[in-house]
């Protein structure tokens, strides 16, 4: 393994211990991406994979508030030193998650655009609302904030939440083929 692959996952755990905030805080956002995944379609043969999965809680909400079956592939620096700036799929799946991911890279739309070329199904994501947040001042490894505009002119559906303690601070967006 190379030292860059080890220091990004080094990185990466370091990241995910320093959250503080509990599952139930955080549950909104993978609710509403399980709950716009299930409405889209998601089956229990299909296979998600869930890009910058962090600590894995979508597959748990999945799994417990929707009695999912699928298979759950967890994406991210933590399981093998991933860089999402340049990931590729390695081939097309149903459909893919990038929820609290697109705000940490410079180039957002180049991932969706990844996505768009392998879900056979559709993919969903989310993200801070920069209308409603400082999106840049939440986390010093938020570099791009992206707005519902954004995202519709990625061709996507969007829906306003309450995931981080202020009225509508957060977007879900899906995207069907």
């Amino acid at each position: 393994m190379s030292r860059t692959v080890e220091a990004r996952i080094a990185r990466s755990e370091e990241y995910l211990r320093g959250h503080e905030s509990l599952f139930y805080e955080r549950k909104s956002r993978f609710a509403a991406a399980a709950d716009r995944l299930r409405a889209a379609g998601l089956g229990d043969t299909d296979i998600l994979v869930d890009v910058g999965a962090g600590l894995t809680e979508l597959d748990v909400v999945l799994r417990v508030d929707h009695g999912w079956r699928g298979r759950y592939v967890p994406v991210d620096a933590w399981v093998d030193g991933t860089d999402l700036a340049d990931w590729t799929p390695p081939r097309a799946v149903e459909w893919f998650a990038a929820l609290e991911v697109l705000e940490h890279l410079l180039d957002p739309e180049a991932l969706v655009e990844r996505f768009k070329q392998h879900a056979l199904s559709g993919f969903v994501i989310t993200t801070p609302n920069p209308d409603r947040v400082d999106v840049l001042a939440m986390d010093p490894t938020h570099v791009t904030p992206i707005d519902q505009k954004a995202l519709r002119g990625w061709g996507m559906r969007t829906t306003l939440h309450n995931f981080y303690g202020a009225f509508q601070d957060g977007i879900a967006a899906v995207w069907v083929p």
